[in-house]
Formats: C-alpha cells, structure tokens, sequence
C-alpha cells in the first residue's frame, strides 16, 4: 500500500516492485545477488521485508519461468534440430572410428597391448604423488551435481531436487532451471515448487538478517 510508508520513506508497494525487479534481474544474471538482497531487507527495513520478499519472491518465479520456457520452447526450434542432427551425425562417425580402431587392434595383439598401456599411463597418477583433499572434495562435487542433474527429469525425483535447489541451493539453482525445462516435468509444478521454494529461503535469510542486527545492537 503506497499510502504506508517504510522506514526511510519507502512505500510498501514501491519496495514491492523495487524487489520484484530485481527478482527477475537476479533469477537470469547471478550477479544480482537475490540473497543479499534478502538479507539487506530484513536487516535494513524489518518492518518492509514482508513485502520485499512477496516481491523478490514473485520476480524470480518470473525470470526462472522466463528461463524455463526459453529452454522448452528452444527445443521446438529448427536451429536446434538442426544442431542436434549436426551431433548426431558427428556422434556417429565418431563411433565408426572408433570401431574401425578396436578392429585394427584386435588384428595386432601388440599394438592393442601397447595401446592399453599408453592409456594406462595418462589415466594413473604419477609415483610418489599424493592426492590433493580439495581435489578430491572437487570431484566429489562435480559428480554429486552431475548425477543430480541427471535425475532432475525423473518423474519422482524432478521436483523433490527442484525444491531442494530453491531452498538450500543444492544443486545448483541455475542449471536446474535449464535442465528442467528440457525435462518433461510440468511447468506449472515447476513454477509452484520452485517459487514455494525460493519464498521459504528468502524469508529466512531476510530473518537471519533482522536477527542479526538485533545482535548487534544488544553487543553495542
């Protein structure tokens, strides 16, 4: 409501659309920070952070639906067609090489040794060296996020890990987004698990920050 000033003079309705702006500016450039800007809310105006998240709630439903629909409706284009009968096409060459080389071997019994110990050398790690932990926890993560991806279009499994990427960011948000819209879950359950999500983490972190601030005008 306009006629409801803020702190600072901010309307409601103004802080609602400055949000929501936002929102979609944030759901399709990460840099636009839509968490910080939660926190901000809450700690900053406490009063108006009911309506900033109402809106930055809104504006990424917006921009993810805007992300979502541009992937689904992408597919149905000639250009992409086009690509993927281009890969297809590059797929299956690659396999008869590939198939033409195991014959090769096969007929040479030692140059297929050879070749197998050649590959053996570039896939074992060298003597003497030592994993490194972070490379190790990059690697589990890679693959954690890759198998989430894959999952992504199951019909069980799509929306649960859609929930969870809006609430807690794992998996990551962004490729979500994009891989379910070339999935076939619905959009409208998309668009109300996503958004559900999304309020729930903002609001929290719009909490947080109120909270915060508390804090620290009890430590002063």
């Amino acid at each position: 409501m306009p006629g409801l000033p803020l702190p600072g003079g901010v309307g409601w309705f103004t802080a609602f659309l400055v949000a929501a702006v936002y929102g979609v500016v944030g759901a399709v450039v990460p840099v636009a920070n839509a968490e910080a800007y939660a926190i901000a809310a809450g700690a900053l105006h406490p009063a108006g952070s009911v309506a900033a998240i109402t809106g930055l709630t809104l504006g990424q439903g917006i921009g993810k639906m805007l992300m979502f629909w541009g992937v689904r409706r992408g597919k149905e284009l000639p250009f992409f067609h086009a690509r993927h009968h281009r890969a297809s096409a590059v797929a299956d060459r690659r396999t008869d090489v590939t198939a033409e080389g195991a014959a090769d071997r096969e007929a040479t019994p030692g140059a297929s040794r050879d070749a197998t110990l050649l590959d053996a050398s570039f896939d074992a790690p060298a003597p003497g060296r030592r994993e490194d932990e972070r490379g190790l926890v990059r690697r589990w993560w890679s693959r954690t996020v890759r198998l989430s991806l894959r999952l992504i279009g199951d019909t069980r499994a799509g929306l649960p890990l859609v929930f969870l990427a809006a609430i807690v960011g794992f998996p990551p948000l962004y490729p979500v987004v994009l891989v379910a819209g070339a999935s076939p879950i619905p959009a409208w359950s998309f668009g109300i698990v996503m958004s559900l999500g999304r309020g729930i983490r903002f609001a929290l972190l719009a909490w947080g920050g109120s909270g915060l601030v508390d804090l620290l005008e009890v430590g002063g």
